[in-house]
């Protein structure tokens, strides 16, 4: 079972995958007792103390190797609860005064689904919020959810591949997206996009990562112009203008 858990263990969930590392840790105590390192002790105090020695580092190995296993929390439709905790995260900021459009690539079906119940979401929160989920195709493709910000040129884009703009990593309509998709345990990502307006915030669902609560770039970044993250930035240029303005220079 210890040898297939990596593999079942994204089909059979959390749930599941948490009974599967609590029958095993119960599995180990009797057969520690029964160690003879354990039995030959001397006294009775000498043998507990054995005891819980070896079946810390044996609870502590099968804690490593769960973490190793855990599933990540897959796309799915949201519950009541996570409806609530990322209503919650908008509704600290105002966002009458920004639009949110949804967009999903034109022939995935499945990811469009995925964005469609955030339409509600931001629209009960008090955010203005385009009523339908927007198909379009990039011109660079990603993966994950994206959060996108009027910025660069586009004719200088499209003839450099490393190019990019200025986004407001301090923005507060921006950290407050940012912590709605995280309390659903969601990191999304961040960038410009020079098609759309100035008022106008696009959240766009890629293809679904591997992880969606693995950390990214604008997550990094964020942390880092709030004080949460020391060092120098950690997005692709690090000037001191960038940390000053509060911008992801990239």
């Amino acid at each position: 079972m210890a040898l297939a858990l990596p593999l079942i263990a994204p089909k059979m969930g959390r749930g599941m995958t948490a009974v599967v590392l609590i029958a095993m840790a119960s599995c180990l105590i009797n057969p520690i007792w029964h160690l003879g390192i354990v039995r030959r002790a001397r006294t009775g105090s000498t043998r507990n103390w054995r005891f819980a020695g070896i079946l810390l580092i044996a609870l502590t190995s099968i804690g490593l190797f769960g973490a190793y296993v855990w599933p990540a929390v897959r796309r799915h439709t949201l519950t009541e609860k996570e409806r609530a905790s990322f209503e919650n995260a908008l509704k600290s900021q105002k966002g009458e005064d920004l639009e949110i459009q949804l967009a999903c690539p034109p022939n995935d079906e499945r990811v469009c689904t995925f964005a469609g119940q955030f339409i509600n979401l931001v629209g009960d929160s008090g955010w203005k919020v385009q009523s339908y989920v927007t198909r379009i195709t990039l011109s660079r493709p990603f993966d994950g959810v994206m959060i996108y910000r009027r910025g660069g040129n586009r004719d200088y884009l499209l003839q450099h591949y490393d190019a990019g703009g200025y986004f407001n990593i301090n923005e507060p309509h921006l950290l407050a997206i940012q912590k709605a998709f995280q309390s659903i345990q969601i990191e999304p990502s961040g960038g410009t996009n020079p098609d759309i307006p100035e008022n106008v915030m696009m959240v766009y669902f890629g293809p679904e990562r591997e992880n969606e609560a693995e950390l990214t770039d604008l997550t990094r970044s964020t942390e880092w112009a709030t004080g949460k993250r020391e060092g120098p930035f950690p997005g692709k240029r690090r000037l001191a203008l960038c940390r000053w303005l509060g911008l992801l220079c990239g």
